[in-house]
């Protein structure tokens, strides 16, 4: 039998800024107590020029960019999301990512974020017993499009996270 958590997360974007804000979770489960979020990914401050490209936040919280995208140190933060996750000694936990996320804009256009992989990487073995948690952090990758595809202005979107156990 597989139970989940699902974790649900809207995205917002500033011109410069994406920061996941919201969470909620299914139904209890007998071996995943439950999944809670930690800490918010953030992709910092950037800067798009006029062909775009991509930002990708790592598990680790490292940020490195492609194409036409600049990062900017304005005193804002960059960082990967943090799950917290508290099961049974043993139990082997599962991740699935939901799909590609379309995040719009405010002034029209559109940004493309796609979750990345886990650390620890999925499936993996809970070692932690409760009531502790193992943290399980993930990053994602943001595709900002050139000037006429994500103008300036706040984006939107939400995506999907499940956790199982097997």
């Amino acid at each position: 039998m597989q139970n989940c958590y699902k974790i649900l997360i809207n995205l917002f974007a500033r011109p410069a800024l994406l920061f996941v804000l919201f969470t909620t979770g299914c139904a209890a489960h007998a071996q995943i107590q439950s999944v809670t979020v930690a800490q918010n990914m953030s992709f910092g401050a950037f800067s798009r020029g006029n062909n775009g490209g991509t930002i990708t936040i790592s598990n680790s919280g490292t940020r490195s960019v492609t194409g036409d995208v600049a990062l900017l140190n304005l005193g804002i933060s960059y960082y990967e999301s943090i799950f917290e996750v508290e099961a049974a000694l043993g139990t082997v936990v599962s991740i699935t990512n939901g799909p590609n996320v379309t995040l719009t804009g405010s002034n029209g256009g559109t940004m493309t974020m796609q979750i990345g992989s886990s650390n620890p990487a999925s499936p993996f073995i809970n070692s932690v017993a409760p009531p502790g948690r193992t943290a399980v952090r993930i990053g994602g990758t943001l595709t900002v499009g050139n000037a006429t595809a994500s103008p300036a202005g706040s984006y939107s979107g939400t995506f999907n996270i499940t956790f199982h156990n097997e």
